[in-house]
């Protein structure tokens, strides 16, 4: 039996390593796109170049030719993945479903062109710290986490999770507390 920390631990470091840009995704651009999108060609047909990667990371954004997490609405996947596509590339054959897969796979775990960037995304992030003080006036410094229903879930500095009533809040906690959720 793998236990769940071990188990979301090992499908961490499988994501992060799927995703690899330099190993995985670099070397399909450059057999099948950088003739016709790359700086050291001189082409950038359609505006896409593939070869510099401040250029490529302008094109990897929620509105962008390549949406993080979102192969479906990627442009970029789309045209090269489905080859009944009017705009489908390379113009000339097709990719592998092998290398159509690892290009699913990095779009998929966020299209990040570094591991360094990649594993800042996987990390959760850390709640803020913030005073929480209740109608006696005694504070607490903690990082809030969610509403539960009549409860505050606060983050303490050792990681526990604490619910809190709202009701044992005084009004500018209570307010924060309704803040931090509406955000």
């Amino acid at each position: 039996m793998i236990h769940r920390p071990i188990l979301v631990l090992f499908s961490a470091a499988l994501a992060v390593q799927a995703a690899d840009f330099k190993k995985d995704i670099q070397p399909i651009l450059e057999k099948h796109c950088y003739e016709c999108h790359s700086e050291k060609t001189g082409k950038q047909k359609a505006g896409y170049v593939f070869d510099d990667l401040e250029t490529l990371k302008l094109d990897i954004n929620p509105k962008g030719a390549i949406v993080p997490g979102k192969p479906a609405e990627s442009h970029v996947f789309v045209v090269v993945s489905d080859p009944n596509h009017e705009a489908h590339m390379p113009p000339k054959g097709n990719l592998s479903d092998r290398e159509i897969s690892k290009l699913r796979d990095w779009i998929t775990a966020g299209a990040h062109l570094t591991p360094e960037a990649a594993a800042t995304a996987a990390a959760p992030a850390k709640p803020a710290v913030l005073d929480w003080t209740n109608f006696e006036g005694r504070t607490i410094k903690a990082g809030f986490v969610r509403l539960d229903g009549e409860n505050v879930v606060l983050k303490m500095a050792n990681g526990q999770e604490i619910p809190y009533p709202l009701a044992k809040l005084n009004e500018a906690s209570r307010k924060q507390a309704q803040d931090s959720a509406a955000q």
